[in-house]
């Protein structure tokens, strides 16, 4: 995994890291239940697909079928990397001397992200 995006970290900086991963894991499930939906559409699109009445009167269940699958193969690679960026960082949330999780404060943004722990003050770069 990378390391953490330029918006990742001053999101971090702004909202804390608790609120943060909780807003990411939304956004990723989201997707997920996005994806799962049109996966729907295209059971159902492709049990309406016939082309007894024709190719033109199929090219509407087809393009519906097509831009479904669009949708829910985006869907799925956003669930996965949003959820792997969470976990990712979700990993180094915790304080090496006292094990506090996720309470720190964000020092430097850039270029890798510098951690303060809130209780007592060991300091930590995320990669």
């Amino acid at each position: 995994m990378p390391p953490s995006s330029p918006s990742s970290s001053s999101d971090i900086a702004r909202l804390g890291f608790r609120k943060w991963y909780e807003r990411r894991l939304i956004e990723a499930h989201a997707w997920l239940v996005t994806a799962f939906l049109c996966v729907i559409v295209i059971a159902a699109g492709l049990e309406g697909l016939s082309f007894k009445g024709g190719v033109l009167l199929a090219l509407g269940p087809a393009g519906m079928v097509f831009f479904a699958g669009l949708i829910a193969w985006h869907g799925v690679r956003r669930f996965l990397a949003i959820l792997g960026e969470a976990e990712h960082l979700g990993s180094q949330s915790t304080c090496g001397s006292c094990h506090r999780y996720a309470a720190f404060n964000v020092i430097a943004e850039s270029p890798l992200m510098r951690v303060r722990c809130r209780k007592c003050g060991n300091e930590w770069t995320f990669r």
